[in-house]
């Protein structure tokens, strides 16, 4: 997924140097506030050594009472006052019993009582003070610190993510614009001009140059079919012609049969040209307005050869048939090379019945005929040169098929069980279609 996509390789890697720098910053961030706190927690037990200090020595009885010096020092620390002898004068309420000065001035840790202390050690005149915080305490400050550090990244993180997300899409939005606009530009028409970003104007540039390449190429098979049909048709016809004034000049029965199977030969012959170059041509056929079904049902059945064709088509309407096809011309030739299919075999004198199936999730048009059927997969059929156990020659089925497919429906084939085929040409629809 991450390799064939290019939207979902930019986000990984983008979000991957997101995560890293914002790890990062936040191990960095994380170092510094425990070094700023560590040297603000110590300036506080200093601020308070000294307050203390300077107070005994002025001479302050207050000290004698624990909780008058209690209240002499900052919230959270423990203070003790001692002569230079090492006595301990006062001490504040839950502070240790045993001294917290260290040997020197200045900062310290110390293990007493089963708990480490972060100390500080002041001598001023004849008095030693000494102030102290449980390193449990720091270290709890510390976590809480950490943990709304977490969380603000985290949070930042995810926004960064999601607008990263966003700018990725409107990055891209060119690619998808220049491909909508290529996919629904006919490969026959010019492709109009294209202002794409500077990164595009290559790419663009190349399928422009593709484009191109491919029109010459449809052109030189449309023009290649148009004289193949020219040429062929003109002799078959000719030969037709003649096969029937020798069959109407025949004195002897045993020449017309096989006059009459050669005539067969030759309408089969033209009826298959026609088929190969309208399924040549099919790729070519432009996309028209859309139209009402029961117009493309109407001028199929029209469009039939003979009066008793078209007479042998019963139309039967199911539903709405107000249902508007957006590709009218790819389902005419669909539903006329069925309708074809069907006639040729039917018995004389049956019916062929086109049943319109209009509902707001689909259309089906189904061709029903009273021929032999299908034997076997119905795959067989609409393959390109397909026969039938039975035959039955499956072009026109193969054009019927390559129309569904570029129309986006299906073709579906199927034996009735009173005998005859019932093949059915679906559209699906949404909701909002």
């Amino acid at each position: 997924m991450i390799g064939r996509s290019l939207h979902a390789r930019l986000l990984w890697l983008v979000g991957i140097t997101l995560v890293s720098i914002w790890l990062g910053l936040a191990w960095w961030l994380y170092g510094t506030v425990q070094n700023r706190v560590g040297e603000a927690l110590d300036q506080r037990l200093a601020a308070s050594a000294r307050m203390v200090a300077s107070m005994a020595s002025a001479g302050a009885g207050t000290f004698q009472d624990p909780q008058a010096l209690r209240s002499a020092v900052e919230q959270g620390l423990s203070c003790q006052v001692m002569n230079l002898r090492g006595e301990i004068l006062a001490r504040s309420g839950g502070a240790p019993a045993a001294m917290l000065a260290g040997r020197d001035d200045g900062f310290g840790v110390r293990q007493l009582e089963g708990e480490r202390w972060r100390t500080y050690t002041f001598t001023q005149d004849e008095v030693r003070v000494a102030t102290a915080e449980p390193m449990a305490v720091r270290h709890s400050l510390l976590h809480e610190l950490a943990l709304v550090l977490l969380v603000g990244v985290v949070v930042a993180l995810l926004v960064a993510l999601a607008g990263t997300r966003w700018a990725v899409r409107r990055a891209l939005a060119p690619l998808e614009s220049l491909r909508r606009q290529f996919e629904c530009q006919p490969v026959r028409e010019a492709l109009p001009a294209t202002t794409a970003m500077a990164e595009l104007t290559p790419l663009v540039d190349s399928l422009h140059g593709w484009a191109q390449q491919a029109r010459e190429a449809l052109l030189r098979e449309q023009r290649l079919t148009d004289d193949l049909a020219h040429e062929l048709r003109t002799p078959l016809a000719a030969m037709k012609t003649q096969l029937q004034v020798a069959r109407l000049k025949a004195s002897s029965s045993e020449a017309d049969g096989p006059l009459q199977a050669a005539e067969q030969a030759c309408t089969r012959m033209v009826d298959s040209l026609q088929q190969l170059l309208a399924l040549a041509r099919l790729e070519g056929l432009p996309v028209t307005e859309a139209g009402p079904v029961m117009r493309v049902v109407d001028d199929s059945i029209k469009q039939l050869e003979g009066q008793w064709q078209q007479a042998a088509v019963r139309c039967v309407v199911e539903g709405e048939s107000a249902r508007l096809l957006s590709v009218p011309e790819l389902a005419g030739l669909a539903l006329r090379n069925l309708l074809e299919n069907a006639l040729r075999y039917t018995p004389e004198g049956g019916q062929v019945t086109v049943v319109i199936d209009d509902s707001p999730s689909h259309l089906r048009l189904i061709v029903k005929d009273e021929g032999p059927g299908i034997d076997g997969d119905p795959r067989r059929y609409v393959t390109r040169g397909g026969r039938g156990d039975r035959g039955q020659s499956g072009l026109g089925l193969a054009i019927v098929a390559t129309v569904m497919v570029r129309s986006q429906g299906r073709l579906a084939l199927e034996n009735r069980p009173q005998g005859g085929l019932a093949a059915t040409l679906e559209w699906r629809f949404t909701e909002n279609a």
